[in-house]
């Protein structure tokens, strides 16, 4: 069965996990571009706007992981293991001590980050859309109950 439930945890539980950490993820990337871009421009201080980036990467970090996490758990294990490759690269990132902007040297790196940040959030949109079509096409599982649950379309006919 496609809506079978897969863990403990409920899928109800699990979707709205998703979604928090969908947004806290796409915040975080949005807030990150909008600094960049004011930094581009010469408007605002470097040191100021590479502090602000630096305390927006472990929220978004954990959040994508906990996603990845999600995602798997939901069934949906194409795209939990699309998440991979960006995982891989968001620990490397630490790792090596990377992931961190340089006040010093974030002119010099401003295009390849703006580069990077754009490729999460193609990323991170692909995602969410997947998901909106998974949650506008789902259909109640037989096992549920009526009255509990997403079950609301389960008892709708449609004419012809």
């Amino acid at each position: 069965m496609f809506n079978k439930q897969r863990t403990s945890i409920s899928n109800h539980f699990l979707a709205l996990l998703g979604y928090f950490c969908m947004a806290i993820v796409s915040s975080c990337l949005g807030c990150s571009y909008k600094l960049l871009k004011d930094l581009s421009t010469d408007t605002v201080s470097p040191v100021e706007i590479c502090e602000k980036i630096n305390h927006l990467k472990i929220p978004e970090y954990l959040a994508h992981f906990i996603l990845s996490g999600v995602l798997t758990l939901r069934g949906w294990w194409g795209i939990g293991i699309f998440n991979v490759p960006f995982i891989f690269y968001n620990f490397a990132q630490w790792c090596e001590g990377r992931h961190l902007l340089d006040h010093k040297k974030v002119f010099s790196t401003l295009s390849q980050e703006m580069r990077i940040i754009k490729a999460k959030a193609s990323f991170f949109a692909i995602i969410m859309f997947y998901c909106l079509w998974e949650w506008a096409t789902w259909s109640p599982p037989d096992y549920t109950p009526i009255g509990i649950g997403f079950n609301t379309m389960k008892n709708i006919q449609v004419s012809h």
